[in-house]
Formats: structure tokens, sequence, C-alpha cells
């Protein structure tokens, strides 16, 4: 009770609170916390932009997705509807649904309630008043269940769980904004026209000059205070903070048109009484400590100057000699570190999760995990070992995965018509000239790997229709690419394998892949792999494909030979050709066959045994205890890792 924590910014009530050490005991605060900074007043908000935001689409309200996830993870609905809220946002992701139907809420009475559209301003404040009692007696439910659990001793000692209190509060906070949503209600019951949006713009504002008072014991513990409420009351140790100028005394902010000579001529507060009542409540406040601490913040960000308090420079130049003073600069050297290089040693546990890969097991490696160990082995790790992937979300325009999808689908219905048949100019001329056909597969693809309802095809619109007429200039640009290839034979699309890689005694790796396409020029199996970017067709040596030092590795290249290879080994004696078909060269004079060195790879064996060697070092390497996971060297491969901020590139 001898001791005080003075707050002059109310901001940092919370801060400080969760900063105290639990050897201080009991606290006492005595001092309001702002409406506006509470749960309730966040969730408003969300609340305000939903409603804002409606979008009417086939005849029915829907929401714009982020406004929907923000309510959803909000906490004041997670514990109301925790289960419901978690579905929802499953299916979101699942659908990928951009804007969410009415229809698609789930039936509960909370989640009802807030999705519920709003048309008229004056609906307004019953619907915040039913939203706000259904969350009362959700906390109430709460705070039966901890009080039918076990209490400990302590608990029971020192009153009110911890847990119990916090409910108490939210619950204060609740019964305060129901109270200014009524008196804001009563207040505008004569006004004409009015916005959804002004009616919450007003609230938020009546909401800001509101706060909520904390109760406690007055007569133990460590007392935390604002300035006003330390009128009339004597401390022996005060601890004063943000004692900044501009903070205490607080900025002088004027809200009057009347300009300040007039306010001074004619008897009206100025500036200068609001400084007088600040130093009089300082100089006050004060009077009989008999230890102050004074702490205050010497950095100049945003609006805050750096500066001390005027009132700490009266003390030292004009009643120094009165009492000691000692002035301490606490300077923190948070110099970062140099980022050290991230490895993962390969530990009894990391060769279990990698002995599944083995033969005879449930997990495979793949062409593009080959790829990811030769960028970055740690990736690899993060990748195939853990498991670790980007986080989902909602798609709101066709990203270069989902698009490179939809054209690899594309091709495979076009072509899957014509299977083990003969593919001549003329078919290929009579597809790309069929737009009907074209629409409905396109409307196929987008349902199936976009809107993730494949179900149910509908027509493109606004930036779908641009993007899909995109993508049909680029299957009828490949189909004609394709026009110097005839006559063909096509095998198949999407040709899946798999099989087990002898690597050494003892060591065979599970390997699968899916081939984009497969056709048949003459006595040569053709290996065609799509790739929506750009890249080379051409390599000097096979080394190069392994080659991580390099930021232009043929990786492409690689991956197509790893296609090969495994298509060797279950057509041995076949006569195979690799092709990349980029998308972004099908427009110019432009050949997908691989090169060696300027010349068309006819017959892709004869480099299969220099292949296979240096595949199988690089399989050693992978299952080597000895060789761990580091992060790569060449930081060019880190600039689009999702796991750059992991090991702090």
């Amino acid at each position: 009770i001898h001791t005080a924590i003075v707050l002059p910014d109310e901001n940092l009530l919370l801060p400080v609170l969760y900063s105290i050490p639990q050897e201080i005991g009991k606290i006492n605060v005595t001092m309001g916390y702002g409406l506006s900074h509470s749960s309730v007043a966040s969730l408003v908000e969300h609340i305000a932009l939903l409603q804002q935001n409606l979008r009417t689409r086939n005849g029915e309200t829907a929401y714009y997705h982020r406004h929907v996830k923000a309510l959803l993870n909000h906490p004041l609905v997670k514990m109301a509807a925790d289960g419901e809220a978690e579905s929802l946002k499953e299916h979101i992701l699942a659908f990928n649904r951009i804007v969410v139907p009415q229809s698609e809420i789930p039936d509960h009475p909370l989640l009802s309630l807030i999705f519920t559209p709003i048309a008229q301003w004056q609906e307004i404040g019953d619907y915040l008043h039913q939203i706000f009692s259904h969350l009362y007696q959700s906390l109430t439910m709460v705070k039966r269940k901890d009080q039918s659990s076990d209490v400990t001793d302590a608990e029971m000692h020192d009153g009110e769980p911890e847990e119990m209190r916090a409910v108490d509060l939210e619950q204060e906070f609740i019964v305060q904004y129901y109270k200014t949503v009524t008196r804001l209600q009563d207040r505008l019951s004569g006004a004409g026209n009015m916005t959804v949006e002004t009616w919450f713009g007003l609230l938020k504002k009546l909401a800001r000059s509101i706060s909520v008072s904390f109760s406690g014991e007055p007569l133990s513990g460590l007392q935390v205070m604002g300035v006003l409420e330390t009128r009339s009351i004597d401390f022996e140790n005060l601890i004063i903070l943000s004692m900044n100028e501009g903070v205490f005394p607080m900025k002088n902010a004027s809200g009057s048109f009347i300009p300040h000579t007039l306010r001074k001529g004619f008897g009206l507060p100025t500036h200068e009484h609001q400084d007088g009542t600040y130093a009089y409540h300082f100089y006050r406040m004060i009077g009989r400590a008999k230890r102050v601490y004074m702490l205050y913040d010497t950095r100049t960000e945003d609006v805050q100057s750096g500066e001390v308090s005027r009132y700490f420079y009266q003390l030292k130049y004009l009643y120094n000699p009165q009492f000691e003073i000692s002035e301490r600069v606490v300077a923190y050297d948070v110099a970062a570190p140099e980022s050290a290089p991230v490895t993962v040693t390969k530990t009894a546990g990391i060769m279990r999760k990698l002995d599944g890969f083995l033969a005879g097991n449930e997990k495979f490696l793949s062409a593009s995990l080959i790829n990811n160990y030769i960028d970055c082995p740690l990736k690899f790790y993060f990748t195939a070992v853990e498991g670790l992937s980007e986080e989902t979300e909602v798609q709101e325009s066709v990203e270069a995965d989902v698009f490179g999808s939809i054209f690899h689908r594309l091709m495979e219905i076009i072509y899957n018509r014509y299977k083990n048949r003969t593919v001549t100019p003329d078919v290929l001329t009579g597809i790309a000239s069929d737009e009907v056909y074209l629409t409905e597969i396109l409307e196929q693809a987008f349902a199936r790997y976009y809107f993730r309802d494949e179900e149910n095809p509908r027509p493109l619109e606004g930036q779908h229709y641009l993007i899909g007429e995109i993508l049909r200039s680029y299957v009828k640009q490949t189909l004609q690419a394709d026009q110097q290839f005839t006559p063909f034979q096509y095998i198949g699309s999407e040709y899946r394998f798999h099989a087990a890689y002898p690597v050494r005694d003892g060591l065979t790796v599970n390997f699968k892949g899916s081939i984009d396409r497969i056709d048949r020029v003459g006595e040569t199996i053709r290996i065609v792999d799509y790739k929506t970017g750009s890249g080379p067709t051409d390599f000097k040596e096979i080394s190069r494909l392994f080659d991580a030092s390099k930021s232009n590795r043929p990786y492409q290249i690689l991956q197509v030979f790893v296609y090969g290879l495994f298509y060797l080994m279950e057509n041995p004696g076949t006569r195979v050709s690799p092709a990349v078909y980029y998308l972004r060269s099908v427009f110019r004079d432009f050949d997908p066959s691989i090169c060696h060195d300027k010349h068309p790879i006819g017959d892709i064996s004869i480099y299969m045994e220099e292949f296979s060697e240096m595949f199988r070092s690089l399989l050693k390497d992978i299952f080597d205890p000895e060789v761990p996971f580091s992060q790569t060297q060449n930081q060019k491969n880190c600039e689009w890792c999702a796991f750059k901020d992991l090991c702090n590139r």
C-alpha cells in the first residue's frame, strides 16, 4: 500500500499488469480502462466491416471471406461457437470461397445473429443488443463451468481464480458496450437518413470516451493508478511511467474553433489552465513521497519526441539543492548477431523418418523433392521429412500453381479423347477451332481447381473470364506447336508411376511421379512436361543438372530425366526422347525437345549411365546419417522460399 505505479498513459495498463512479477502478490488497480481497447470493441469493429461490405450474389446475401474469418478468429466468437467457427473456416478453404453465401453459415445461435444482414441503420441497435446478450450468457456458462471444476486452495484463499476474474471483466465490458449502444440508439431516435457506416462511426467515437473501472482491495497490495486517481493520496514510493513531454503533461489538443487570444481575453479555459492543472497534480503527488522514480522513453518515433517532461527539469534546476537526484540511462545493446549457418543433424529420430521412404514403407520421393534437396537440403528436410508446408489461404485470383493445374487439366481432357489413336494435323486444327468445346472444358477445369466444386461448373465472369481467355490462347498455341510432330500416337496424360529404386545393397528407395503426357512419334516415345513459365531446353553437361551453386540450374531438365529413368525401368529397351513445353515460349518458333549441347536428344538411354551414377550419389547423401541437412549457400534460391524466415535468410 506504500508503493504506487502511476500511469499518465492509460494504454500502458495491460503491459504493466503483465510485467509485474508474481512475487508482488496482490495488486489494486484504481483507474479505468478504455472501452475502445476491449475485446468487445474489436468484435464490433469486425461486425461493422462485415455489415458495411455486404454483397448480393444470385439473389442471396454474401460476405467477404476476410471479414468472415476475422470474426471466426475472434476470442469471444471462438469461446461461444468454437466448433462451428472452425468448421466454417475449413469449409471456406476447402471450396475457396471468396464470398461466403448466407446459406453456408452454420446453424448456431451466435453465428446466426452475427451474420444477419442489416438493411437500415435503425436495425443496428437491436442487432448488437442481441449479440451482446448471447455473449453475456455464454460467458456466464463458462463461469459456471469454472465454479463447478476443482479450484486450488491458493485460489480459494486469494478469492476468485484468475480465469473467473477475466470472465467477469469481459462481462463488464459487454454490459458497458450494451449501455453505450442504448445511449446512441436513444440519441438518434429522431434522426433522418444515415448510412450504416456513419452509425458505426458514431458508436466508435462514443466508446472512446468511456472507461471501465477496475475493482480491487484499496488497503493492500501494489497500487496501480492514473494521475487523477492520486489526488488526496500520499505514497512513500512512487514509480511514474511515461515521463515524456507531450505525455505528462499531455500535449494540448484544443477542439475549439475559438482562437487562443479570444479564449484568454474572455476568461475561457486555455492550454495554460490545462498545464497548470497537470503541474498541480504532479507536485501534490510527489509532495510527501520519500522515493520517486520517473521513467521516460528516449526514442523518437511516430509522434514521440523522446524528450523528458518539463517537470523533471524543474526539479533538477529549481529544487535540486533540497534533495538528491540520480539520473541513469538504461541502454540495451540489441545489435543483431551474425546469422550462423543452419544445419540439422540426422539424429536417430530423423533417420527413422527417412526410413519411411525405403522400399516396403508408405512414403515416396519424387522429382520435385529431389530438386528441393539439390537447391537446399534444409528445405528438403522441412518439406519431405517433417511434412511442413505453406499455410493454405483463399485464392482471390488465379495464382501460378492453379493456372498451371488448369492448363494441365485442359490438355489432359483434350487429348484423352484420342488415347491410343493417331493425331493428325486436321484433328489439331479441329480442336483449336471448336470454341464451344474449349469454353466447356475451361469451365470444368476452373470448377475443379479454382472453385473446388467440380460438380457445378459455371460460366466464367470478370477476372476469371480474362484468365480463361489467356488459357484458351495457350491451349491453341500448344496445339499449333504440336503440328510439327504430327502424325503422332497419343498414349496418355498424367501417367503415374510407383517404383522401388535400388541405390546400393540394403538401400532401395520408393519413388513416385506423374508424367504430364506421353506420345509416340515414329519409333520414339516422347515424355512431355508442361511448365507455365520459361526456362532452358539445352544443357552442357549432366553434372550441371545437380550443381546447386548455379542460380540457373536447369531443374526442369532434371525432372524429365528422372521421369525418363523410371519410364525406362518399366519399359526397358524403349527409345525415349524428353521434351518440356514452356508456355511463355509457345508463341514463337519453339521446339520443346531437350538438347545436349544444342543437339536434340533422340534417345535418353545413352545418358542414363552417367545420370544414374550422380542420381544414386545424391540419394546416398540423403540417407547418410553423417551428412546433415544444411541450408543452401546460393541465397538466390531463398528469394521465394516459404521457410526463409526459419533460417534467417
